[in-house]
């Protein structure tokens, strides 16, 4: 009687067991609690407010690896430091996932790339989650392998996918009718993040504060960009979290363009805290600043 006790428990708690999945980004993150709903248990190694490039591989990311049931990789050579903690995790039974498999890329050389070209990715430039809809198609790429690990909540799922997608679509159409002054800006950026931002909403990138991606700028650059921004009257500078203010803030020091702290990843900055809120809080800094002036 007892033993059959302990197995209907033992039935019980298997039947409840959450799939436990770690995501490089809090952006993946996020879209998979979305879609993964209570059935999912989530974790990023990476912080929102962090460089998403140079992550530190440390045995406690190992370690949530190991249980772990699913990775979701950004892939196209931005995480190449997942591939060391899923090594070290030694968990053979994880499901490796590319979120970036269905993704069309933007930026992809179109000649052999090497280091006199700065931090450039041979596959194209990898922060596709910025434009909503790629952020479809990564909530598409997670339900279909959800649907292959735990496949009794398919159902669930599909729900959860088809309200992500509900929520985008009912964004996008507020975001056109709010926003659609910013089709057309130019708006200087510390660094190559924003392509796939900047082709969804109409911007466009006339400079970045890098001269080449993952370098300094010298003081020949600024005073380029010195020129660009007056004689282009640019009127903002954004940049992300984890980059020094210094150039920045000389830039605005001599032209009086505003500088906007963008968040790129989700929890990056304040009311960010979700994909939907962060790609809304970059919107609404870029259309205060521009409308400032």
């Amino acid at each position: 009687m007892i033993s059959r006790i302990l197995l209907i428990m033992l039935l019980a708690v298997s039947t409840q067991a959450k799939v436990n999945i770690v995501a490089s980004l809090t952006d993946l993150a996020d879209i998979a609690r979305q879609v993964g709903g209570k059935h999912v248990s989530v974790v990023s190694i990476a912080r929102g407010s962090q460089d998403p490039h140079y992550v530190e591989v440390l045995p406690s990311s190992m370690m949530k690896v190991k249980r772990a049931d699913m990775y979701l990789m950004v892939g196209m050579e931005l995480d190449q430091w997942a591939e060391q903690i899923i090594d070290g995790s030694r968990n053979r039974q994880l499901r490796i996932v590319d979120c970036s498999s269905d993704i069309e890329r933007v930026n992809v050389p179109t000649r052999k790339v090497d280091a006199s070209m700065g931090d450039i990715h041979p596959n194209g430039n990898p922060h596709y989650w910025l434009d909503p809809e790629n952020g479809k198609v990564i909530a598409r790429t997670i339900a279909s392998n959800l649907k292959v690990v735990d496949p009794r909540h398919t159902e669930e799922y599909d729900n959860n996918l088809k309200v992500f997608i509900d929520s985008i679509d009912e964004l996008e159409a507020h975001w056109a009718m709010t926003y659609s002054s910013l089709n057309g800006k130019s708006v200087i950026y510390y660094h190559d993040t924003w392509p796939y931002f900047n082709r969804y909403f109409g911007l466009t990138a006339t400079a970045f504060i890098e001269p080449k991606p993952g370098i300094m700028p010298t003081p020949t650059h600024l005073d380029h960009l010195i020129h660009i921004i007056n004689d282009q009257h640019i009127k903002v500078i954004a940049m992300e979290p984890y980059f020094s203010q210094q150039a920045p803030a000389f830039l605005s020091g001599k032209t009086g363009a505003t500088i906007v702290h963008m968040a790129q990843s989700v929890g990056a900055e304040e009311n960010t805290e979700t994909y939907q809120k962060m790609l809304t809080y970059n919107l609404e800094v870029l259309m205060k600043a521009l409308n400032s002036q």
